[in-house]
């Protein structure tokens, strides 16, 4: 590998080391040995979360009245909403406030998938309940790694054309390892294990990036 290469692989492994091993509040365990437990324990917290959005959209796709009221909801409270208010309803009691910038990352991260599965269209009823959970862990992983670009950028230690660059080679690194995780290994799941289902591909998800 040249050394223009080599250089341009070893920023990107920052921000995928970042994505895999985020810290706790502060900055100063992102990306650190030290770091890494917590951030990982912290990963899969935000994960778990964003699984039990997954999991009430998913009910409410079903018209599980039962696993829907296990959320706080209703079928008659999220009928009655638009299509935008009834997912941040769904956000806002599986979630609640994201005041951090990882719980932000995760708010939207889950979004998505939350709008495709209450749209109450054609599609909506053809998407699974684990794509949906492994695609929002794939883009909670980038969006993670994204909050450490984002500190790079406002630091000014990179440009924004940098930023660009290595957005796009995180994602498209993520999208590799996120690839290789098995569904079928997780079994049949209802809505109302999602957070831990999402839990747990979070954790097989940290170890594919950390090549174990």
């Amino acid at each position: 590998m040249g050394d223009g290469r080599r250089c341009r692989h070893f920023r990107l492994q920052q921000c995928f080391r970042a994505a895999a091993a985020v810290g706790g509040g502060g900055g100063g365990e992102r990306g650190t040995a030290n770091g890494s437990a917590g951030g990982s324990r912290r990963v899969t917290g935000q994960a778990a979360r964003g699984g039990s959005a997954i999991g009430a959209a998913t009910a409410y796709r079903d018209r599980d009245a039962a696993a829907l009221a296990q959320f706080g909801l209703s079928l008659d409270e999220l009928d009655s909403m638009s299509p935008r208010m009834r997912c941040a309803r769904i956000l806002d009691m599986a979630i609640g406030d994201a005041g951090h910038p990882d719980e932000q990352a995760m708010r939207q991260a889950s979004l998505d998938q939350v709008k495709a599965l209450v749209a109450n269209d054609a599609t909506a009823k053809d998407i699974s309940g684990m794509e949906s959970l492994r695609g929002f862990i794939g883009e909670l992983t980038v969006r993670l790694g994204l909050v450490e670009l984002t500190d790079q950028y406002a630091s000014k230690s990179i440009t924004a054309v940098e930023a660009h660059k290595r957005e796009k080679g995180l994602r498209q690194w993520v999208k590799a390892k996120i690839g290789r995780l098995n569904l079928a290994t997780y079994g049949r799941v209802n809505s109302t294990e999602f957070h831990q289902v999402a839990r747990q591909m979070a954790a097989d998800a940290l170890r594919l990036m950390r090549g174990n």
